[in-house]
């Protein structure tokens, strides 16, 4: 028994040492690889963002700077109000106007040149450092700074390599509120543990390696939920800026519709009470644009914020609340609604008439066999067209729902035709 412990022992500590390496090894490419995802989603999240300063929120600036006398207190609906409402116009609009222009030169730049830093900086600040008064190469260097001096976001941004094993600057990572200590360590203890017949030593690697494999999962945890984090606020601004468009232009047209004063300004006791309304409803879309976009994910610190996923609900819950507010809208008002719920509209037009489309090419296929069938499927194309000109003239969010009631009619009458017959 004595001449064969250390034989026994031998196989044990190599058996203890492999697989102290696979669970580290497994770990570290998980890891790794959620720190490339991350990284990424939150890059993409600061090219929105700048991209959304520099183009929506700075027309729409201009586009409202352009009204004078505006008072929005005094056309509020009272059931409208939203996020900010409290805030004074000229306060958010310079707030606004700050971030657009140095948004515009960090575009401007171009996003190779700031570095994925800095654009980790802007998805993880949101608009709050880029409030400062814009000046030449000033939000450059903020977000440059930022970028450097932030060790989460020096981590993120490619800055730091090497510091502290695994990027982390001086050894630690601060993350989804967990302090991770030095971990690259236990790699190199597995390997100067190779050819050693000491059991004890072997037992402590692995366990060291399951705790740097549990150090690294939470970590990787707190990464895949900024990267979620980020997808969702990326996919909200991106649809909500489409959203925005209509508005914008709207303003240009009603401006060009108004004598100017020698400001180049348009008095809003000027504007019918439709435009004012119209101006009304711009703003609170201003401020729910406003308040995704300037909402940090990270704290100065590098930690998670805990804004931000209630800033996102909040931001959808207004948006909803616009859409249920405008959908109401009738007569002359439903010019103001038509700006929430046209592109709807005619999106739902474009599907309606894929769905005439497909019940034309299905019954002409199915005619071959049942000539009754065929047909049934032929006029239901007639219940999925959607223009008539009898209803022309109804609200966008009318049309929508009318749409969409022959669309569900149509699909539903053939797949009843299809399981009858």
């Amino acid at each position: 028994m004595g001449i064969l412990e250390p034989i026994t022992h031998k196989e044990e500590i190599q058996n203890l040492l492999d697989e102290a390496k696979k669970i580290y090894d497994d770990a570290q490419k998980d890891f790794e690889h959620q720190k490339k995802e991350t990284s990424k989603a939150l890059k993409e999240l600061g090219k929105i963002k700048v991209n959304a300063w520099s183009e929506g929120m700075d027309s729409f600036a201009k586009s409202f700077g352009s009204f004078k006398n505006v008072e929005i207190k005094r056309i509020e609906d009272s059931n409208m109000n939203f996020i900010g409402c409290g805030e004074e116009p000229k306060e958010m609009l310079m707030n606004i106007e700050n971030a657009s222009m140095n948004a515009n030169e960090v575009a401007k730049a171009g996003f190779a040149a700031i570095g994925t830093g800095a654009l980790v900086g802007v998805a993880a600040y949101g608009g709050a450092m880029m409030f400062g008064t814009a000046s030449t190469g000033t939000a450059i260097a903020a977000l440059k700074g930022a970028a450097k001096n932030n060790a989460t976001l020096a981590w993120f941004g490619g800055g730091a390599k090497a510091v502290g094993g695994l990027g982390m600057a001086a050894g630690k990572l601060v993350l989804a509120g967990v302090v991770i200590a030095p971990i690259l360590g236990v790699a190199a203890a597995i390997a100067s543990a190779k050819g050693k017949e000491k059991l004890a030593e072997a037992n402590r690697i692995h366990s060291e390696a399951e705790n740097a494999a549990s150090q690294m999962k939470m970590i990787s945890t707190g990464m895949h939920g900024i990267e979620k984090m980020s997808d969702n606020y990326s996919d909200f601004i991106k649809r909500f800026g489409k959203k925005f468009e209509p508005f914008i232009k709207e303003l240009e047209r009603i401006k060009s519709s108004h004598p100017i004063d020698s400001n180049g300004q348009v008095d809003f006791d000027s504007l019918s009470l439709v435009e004012q309304k119209t101006l009304h409803l711009s703003w609170l879309m201003a401020q729910i644009y406003y308040h995704v976009l300037a909402t940090p994910i990270l704290t100065a610190e590098g930690e998670v914020s805990s804004e931000a996923a209630s800033a996102l609900k909040t931001s959808m819950k207004d948006l909803k609340k616009v859409k249920k507010e405008t959908f109401k809208m009738k007569g002359e008002d439903a010019l103001v609604g038509n700006l929430v719920w046209q592109p709807v509209a005619n999106k739902m037009l474009v599907i309606n008439f894929i769905a005439v489309a497909f019940a034309i090419v299905i019954g002409v296929f199915t005619v071959k066999e049942s000539v009754l069938k065929g047909i049934l499927y032929m006029l239901c194309s007639l219940i999925a067209f959607p223009i008539f000109v009898k209803f022309r003239d109804l609200p966008a969010s009318r049309l929508y729902v009318w749409r969409l009631v022959r669309l569900i009619s149509s699909l539903g009458i053939m797949a009843i035709i299809a399981y009858v017959l």
